[in-house]
This record gives C-alpha cells, sequence and structure tokens, in this order.
C-alpha cells in the first residue's frame, strides 16, 4: 500500500465512491489502497459521512457573525438617524446596558458593509441675515418669470 504525505482532502467525486464502496461490502484496507489513502481517513471519514446522513458536509471557514440581521439594521438606524454619533457611541445606543452586543470594531464592519464610512457630515454655516434678505428679494422678483424667460438663463 502506498500512503501520501500529509493531509488528503477527498473530492467529492471521490467521497461518494467510497460510500458506495463500503455499501457494497469492500473493506476500508481495499479502499484505501484503491485510492492510495491512509486507511484511518476513511475511518474518519466514513464517521462523518455517517453522522450526515450520507451528505457531503459542508466546510465552514469562518466564525459565526456576532450580530444577525436585525441588530445590523439597528446598527445602521442608529447612525443613520444620528449622523454625528461615532462607532462606540452608536454601539451604546444598540446594546442593551452592561452587556455589549459586539466590539466597537464590528460595529464599523456593519457601517462599512453598508456604505458608511466613518465621514461626519460638514457642519454648514448659517445664513447671515444680509445673504437670507438678499435670497428672499431674488426669489420675489423673479416668482412671476415665464418660461421663456427661464429658457434664456443658461
Amino acid at each position: 500500500m502506498t500512503k501520501t504525505e500529509g493531509k488528503v482532502n477527498l473530492t467529492t467525486n471521490q467521497r461518494f465512491a467510497i460510500a458506495r464502496g463500503r455499501e457494497q461490502g469492500r473493506t476500508l484496507m481495499q479502499l484505501a489502497e484503491q485510492f492510495k489513502v491512509d486507511r484511518s481517513t476513511f475511518g474518519k471519514f466514513l464517521k462523518r459521512w455517517r453522522a450526515q446522513n450520507g451528505q457531503p458536509g459542508k466546510r465552514r471557514h469562518s466564525r459565526a457573525p456576532v450580530t444577525n440581521h436585525q441588530t445590523d439594521r439597528n446598527i445602521v438606524r442608529a447612525s443613520r438617524s444620528n449622523p454625528r454619533l461615532s462607532a462606540p457611541e452608536v454601539l451604546d445606543q444598540v446594546s442593551p446596558r452592561g452587556s455589549p452586543v459586539a466590539s466597537v470594531r464590528t460595529i464599523r464592519r456593519r457601517l462599512n458593509d453598508a456604505g458608511m464610512f466613518g465621514k461626519r457630515p460638514v457642519k454648514k454655516p448659517y445664513i447671515s441675515d444680509r445673504n437670507r434678505a438678499a435670497r428672499v428679494a431674488w426669489a420675489r422678483a423673479h416668482l412671476n418669470w415665464t418660461q421663456s424667460q427661464w429658457e434664456r438663463v443658461l
């Protein structure tokens, strides 16, 4: 029997072939020789195969998310309702007292996913009384303009 070096990842076709071969009564040693894989690999695989009811298992490549869809919506809603809030302040708003939902970094990631990239809105200067009066005078002067007069503007 030839033994492979290192870890072996079985393809989906190989997994189904191994399961069929085992159902047909072939031994682990025969299957190991056919696929050139160590016998212990088959034992572990078949144990998982039976536990998953003959379905190939999904591989999970990352941790489970700390927040769910509803919490993500609440994070975005809190930030949109008051755009001047920082990530720690958003965290305080969405998490119950004493038990934070997630870290500040997670809050930032959720906001980034929603297209909100840590930019605070610009403070606009107030319109002065003089400028306000000039705007109102201009608007009143042009209130009754016709369509043809507006077409000559640009």
